[in-house]
């Protein structure tokens, strides 16, 4: 980097990180998030490098400053603190996906349990076609920060942007920040109505089949 172009980049890091900050103590306060857990990851535009949340440090504490640069392939290029142990499973889904410019990993307690009971979130409000017309599919348990669990995700993502893993959480993308985290809270949401109404109706009655003949997709 030189020139314009230099100040440019350093421009657009600033902007990032405020915004990751920003979005980070939304998810906090939600509830999606509690201590240290979860990360997020924004693409810087135009290049190959990303910004992450270190390891260790609370989206509800978070400052700006504390983010780390990498790359795509999850070196880090800029940054005090350690690397997040998922920063291999956010590299991968950017460069499986080049219209991804933000990735958030939540333990949404919710949509998590449904994960751990291997229950499909289904897009049950019509309006949530919008955002999951194909469901939330879950990812089998791989451990966190393996290039197993990365492997998986890079390739379920290419045709979700939303998938559970198993034991582990929510992970969303968008096309941006803000985009990435309105999903993720948008996930928490549809796993508690589905939670509700099998409650109210039984499992038997939540499912694509009914879907389809009621909105006739």
């Amino acid at each position: 980097m030189n020139g314009g172009n230099e100040k440019m980049n350093e421009d657009a890091i600033k902007d990032i990180r405020e915004r990751i900050v920003k979005v980070g103590k939304e998810l906090y306060e939600h509830g999606l998030v509690t201590g240290p857990t979860g990360n997020i990851s924004a693409r810087i535009p135009g290049t190959d490098t990303a910004i992450i949340k270190p390891s260790g440090v609370s989206m509800g504490l978070l400052k700006p400053e504390e983010l780390v640069l990498v790359d795509l392939q999850g070196n880090k290029i800029r940054g005090e603190l350690s690397l997040s142990v998922e920063t291999p499973m956010h590299t991968a889904i950017y460069r499986a996906r080049s219209d991804v410019q933000a990735v958030v990993h939540t333990h949404a307690p919710v949509a998590t349990a449904f994960g751990i009971a291997g229950v499909e979130i289904l897009p049950l409000q019509i309006e949530m076609f919008m955002f999951i017309p194909k469901g939330v599919p879950i990812i089998p348990f791989e451990f966190p920060g393996s290039k197993e669990l990365a492997e998986a995700v890079q390739k379920k993502i290419v045709d979700f942007d939303a998938v559970i893993l198993e034991n582990h959480g929510v992970v969303t993308v968008g096309s941006s920040i803000e985009e990435a985290c309105d999903l993720n809270k948008l996930i928490e949401e549809c796993a508690e109505v589905q939670y509700m109404a099998t409650v109210l109706a039984g499992k038997d009655v939540i499912n694509w089949e009914n879907l389809k003949k009621k909105f006739k997709i």
